[in-house]
């Protein structure tokens, strides 16, 4: 019998961490700020392990408005586009075409950190042009039964080399 897992060698998890947001935040920065809640620490076993990170969010914005995300480790940007003349280096985007919206913006990442210190994942975001990112509602937030307040988690992995 050949063993599969064997052969492969590594790729096994080594320990799991996950922040969820339940609450609400909003942020009208004009720059860069992080995303309340949306932080988890994690110290890999190995220098040679990966970290997988995995974010699931539920956002809404000022309709109009142009909000930009990225992913960190410490005050490392992670999964930026290239850079190309003036245009924004972001992790992801969205737009929201309703103040009754929200929506889910997945995240997923494969970092090499090279490192056995504590590590802090998080997300930054901001909506551009004095724009407002809310995290977990709609923008008009209204008491109606069709409104909608979600949850936002940040998971972390480590990946055994």
């Amino acid at each position: 019998d050949f063993d599969w897992a064997a052969a492969a060698g590594g790729g096994k998890i080594g320990q799991v961490v996950q922040a969820v947001k339940t609450d609400t935040f909003t942020s009208a920065a004009t720059s860069y700020t992080d995303l309340t809640g949306i932080t988890v620490d994690i110290t890999p076993s190995a220098t040679s392990s990966k970290v997988l990170v995995l974010c699931s969010l539920t956002l809404a914005a000022s309709v109009g408005g142009l909000p930009q995300l990225k992913l960190l480790r410490d005050s490392t940007d992670l999964g930026l586009g290239d850079t190309d003349g003036d245009r924004a280096r972001v992790t992801t985007a969205f737009s929201i075409s309703a103040t009754s919206r929200i929506v889910s913006v997945p995240m997923i990442y494969l970092d090499s950190p090279s490192s056995t210190s504590a590590l802090t994942y998080k997300v930054q975001g901001f909506g551009w042009n004095t724009n407002t990112i809310y995290v977990n509602r709609t923008e008009d937030d209204a008491d109606e039964a069709y409104r909608q307040r979600g949850s936002s988690s940040i998971t972390v992995m480590e990946v055994l080399a």
